[in-house]
């Protein structure tokens, strides 16, 4: 409290009636709840600074969670990946998860748990279960495909490459041979960190059907060759692609807009509802 009356005090949000910006009202609006020299601070002037500054993502928040409540109810897979997320974050704390919770400002590890982790276990076990259910059509929006490359300065050594390896154990010793200009890509899709050039022929790679070599090579944005050996065009490999996928900031947008749309959230003051569709234009209608 003490922390939001001084920033009230030092933004100039100081009035003496409230402000109205959004149409809803507290009780007793005109009431103060600060006052002082020249100043005086309603309810409804603290109540709209916390919409201003916490309510479209707490809204949204709140919402997503009671989603996951009703959506994900294995309550073994709950536990088996708190568990996971309880031992990697401890590493913060050498191996003390009360003591990474007290650094984060949570009063114990009970309240971290109940608080923080187990609604964010919740909610990366939502977007696997939206992920998995349309894993097709996701696959093919966002061109994932697996690929190593090697890269070189030479269109012609690039071709060179492209005629020898027949293989993929033939392109993995070339890989070696190539050392830190050759790398396995892993699971590639439209959001991943890659040269400009390479990212464009994502559209064209990820619709190859066959594992092996791809049979141009691509001009990257520094004037290099990248040669592709793409393997895995089965897409069999869909832990890692669902993994990929769920880490994906623009595809956990994509996931929470749907389920939202699908329990028909709507909102009905003006300002709050831009708020949100500035967080994600994905969340409203």
């Amino acid at each position: 409290m003490k922390k939001i009356v001084m920033f009230l005090l030092c933004s100039s949000l100081l009035y003496g009636c409230s402000s109205t910006k959004y149409s809803v009202k507290v009780s007793d609006s005109q009431d103060a709840l600060v006052t002082g020299s020249e100043l005086n601070i309603t309810k409804q002037d603290y109540f709209e600074y916390l919409l201003q500054y916490y309510g479209a993502q707490t809204i949204v928040s709140t919402l997503l969670d009671e989603i996951a409540d009703k959506e994900i109810t294995d309550q073994d897979k709950i536990d088996q990946l708190v568990k996971e997320r309880e031992e990697e974050y401890a590493q913060y704390a050498d191996g003390n998860l009360d003591q990474y919770a007290k650094n984060l400002g949570y009063e114990s590890k009970e309240d971290y748990l109940n608080e923080a982790l187990i609604p964010e276990v919740k909610q990366e076990l939502l977007r696997e279960k939206y992920i998995e259910e349309h894993l097709n059509d996701l696959i093919k929006e966002y061109h994932v495909c697996s690929f190593k490359k090697i890269v070189v300065e030479k269109e012609s050594e690039a071709l060179d490459i492209i005629e020898k390896a027949t293989d993929e154990e033939t392109f993995d010793q070339l890989m070696k041979d190539y050392g830190s200009d050759a790398e396995d890509a892993g699971v590639v899709t439209t959001n991943s960190t890659l040269d400009d050039n390479l990212k464009d022929k994502l559209s064209d790679l990820s619709q190859v059907e066959k594992d092996g070599i791809y049979d141009k090579a691509i001009k990257l944005s520094d004037d290099n060759y990248a040669v592709i050996y793409l393997y895995d065009t089965a897409h069999k490999n869909t832990d890692g692609i669902i993994s990929s996928l769920t880490s994906d900031g623009e595809v956990q947008e994509k996931v929470e807009g749907a389920y939202l749309k699908q329990y028909h959230f709507d909102v009905y003051d003006d300002l709050l509802k831009t708020e949100i569709q500035d967080i994600s234009d994905n969340y409203l209608e």
